[in-house]
């Protein structure tokens, strides 16, 4: 809210689905086109809502024993070449630092495109004896990845993720673990912070990270009902480690290789916030992801500015000492904010501008609420409460501001992710050949489908059929919970099972 917008055109989300985004995300200044090739500047505004993920994904690590770490940038090309299918998988987007000192190197280093062969190099030096399992480490980095075609925030040559790398005795453990962060950790943030629902479970064959034995996904339905992978969760098991000589001394004396897991969530994240929430009014964010939960919007006259200054605190402080007495206001130019405890902040925008100019900034802004005050409020020991989720406009006491706002919150928090659940599950639709499907991808519908398990040759040439001819890959294998859709669809032959096809970015 630095700057009034009001010349700032939004296009139609219908029309030009891809303008509108880049316009939302422009007009809420989350980002800034770079120097450098395929690479964005992430502004003020969309680091917030990172933090905001890694602090919720912080404490789970902290409840899980998962212990941060930092790696280095660039790994030597030999590490890759110890893993072919890994190297395979990501040569193309390899950026390789060849030169330092202006010698060439010997062992050309790549520039991080993701971290297993270093974790794996650091596992070799940890790990000695089935006492020091598991080994469960996680780091939040930046990423460099050559792309074809970029888009900021979904697909940036330079991104930020967490990788979590841990090894465990077993398979079985190992498993489990990743099934534990992809229900216990990423479900619940992206459910309860994110206000985003999703179908989940087990990538095909095709589609599983490169030298995994399994992948499991998240792939919620965006907005304009195209399918998006927004993390992932991979039991590695052995391959990696027996590349890299990653053993153990086992209970009986004998060398055993550890079973390894990864998984990640990145900036992507950004994305799915503002395609899954934001309407053609511009940006919205899930009260609980907002850096700041109320803007105070003041209506100065001439001679009422002391007045309504006071008043404005009084509203500031009713708010804040419902959760920490000990507030601490943070001054600057044009506006005031007030930290609690959780690090959440009112904003006061103090901006000498036309009160119309503050409300449209406030509808650009995707914070959850504004309240106004003015003369006729003071007067009436009121405030107009603004939801910017439903638009809802009230007046409540000064006193039953916080309640209110409280109240607003847990609903508007439950609608988003009501909107999004509803979105998915209106629109699975059970096919039961190939013109279905077509008629399904043409409809901006996922399809569900029954695959042939047993033969992995007739599984590969389907997928490239789809891919072919519909623009269309296989999302995920579904778990059987998640969908009255996904339950109710009948397989018809043994050994088979269901599989979602959709459109994604």
């Amino acid at each position: 809210m630095e700057q009034n917008k009001t010349k700032i055109k939004i296009s139609s989300k219908q029309e030009d689905y891809s303008q509108w985004y880049l316009d939302v995300a422009k007009a809420w200044d989350l980002f800034e086109y770079s120097p450098t090739p395929g690479c964005i500047v992430f502004k003020p505004k969309a680091v917030t809502l990172w933090e905001k993920m890694k602090l919720e994904m912080n404490r789970d690590l902290m409840f899980l024993w998962v212990q941060n770490l930092y790696l280095p940038l660039l790994i030597p090309m030999s590490f890759f070449e110890k893993e072919k299918e890994h190297v395979e998988g990501f040569a193309p987007e390899l950026a390789v630092v060849t030169i330092g000192w202006w010698n060439e190197l010997d062992d050309k280093l790549a520039i991080r495109p993701t971290s297993e062969t270093m974790f794996c190099e650091y596992f070799r030096w940890e790990l000695q004896s089935y006492r020091d399992l598991p080994i469960l480490t996680n780091q939040w980095c930046n990423i460099f990845r050559w792309e074809k075609r970029t888009r900021p925030f979904l697909r940036t040559a330079e991104f930020h993720w967490q990788e979590w790398h841990t090894l465990h005795e077993t398979k079985v453990e190992a498993n489990n673990f990743s099934l534990d962060i992809l229900h216990n950790v990423y479900a619940k943030n992206l459910k309860e912070f994110m206000a985003i629902d999703w179908i989940a479970w087990q990538k095909s064959e095709s589609e599983k990270f490169a030298g995994a034995e399994k992948t499991y996904t998240y792939e919620p339905m965006m907005s304009n009902w195209r399918a998006l992978q927004i993390c992932t969760s991979h039991l590695l098991w052995q391959w990696f480690m027996k590349q890299f000589d990653v053993s153990f001394q086992w209970r009986e004396w004998v060398k055993e290789f550890p079973s390894y897991t990864s998984w990640g969530l990145s900036t992507r994240s950004i994305w799915w916030l503002i395609s899954s929430h934001s309407d053609q009014k511009w940006l919205i964010i899930p009260p609980k992801m907002s850096e700041y939960s109320a803007v105070i919007l003041p209506i100065f006259w001439k001679d009422n500015f002391e007045a309504v200054d006071n008043y404005i605190k009084d509203i500031s402080k009713n708010l804040i000492w419902e959760f920490n007495t000990n507030w601490i206001p943070v001054k600057w130019e044009y506006f005031k904010a007030f930290v609690w405890a959780n690090w959440s902040k009112i904003m006061v925008d103090y901006r000498d501008a036309r009160f119309w100019e503050k409300i449209t900034d406030f509808e650009l802004s995707g914070y959850p609420v504004a309240i106004v005050v003015g003369q006729k409020e003071m007067e009436e020991n009121l405030c107009t409460v603004i939801s910017r989720i439903t638009w809802e406009k009230i007046q409540v006491k000064v006193s039953e501001v916080s309640a209110t706002v409280e109240d607003f919150f847990s609903k508007w928090q439950a609608q988003l992710f009501a909107a999004s659940k509803a979105r998915l599950e209106n629109n699975i639709v059970p096919c039961y050949s190939i013109e279905e499907i077509w008629k399904a991808i043409e409809d901006s519908k996922f399809a569900i489908y029954e695959w042939d398990a047993s033969d992995n040759i007739k599984d590969s040439k389907l997928e490239a059929e789809i891919k072919d001819k519909f623009k269309a890959t296989t999302r995920c294998i579904p778990n059987e919970w998640q969908f009255k859709t996904i339950d109710d669809f009948e397989l018809k032959r043994k050994d088979t099972i269901k599989v979602i096809i959709a459109r994604a970015f």
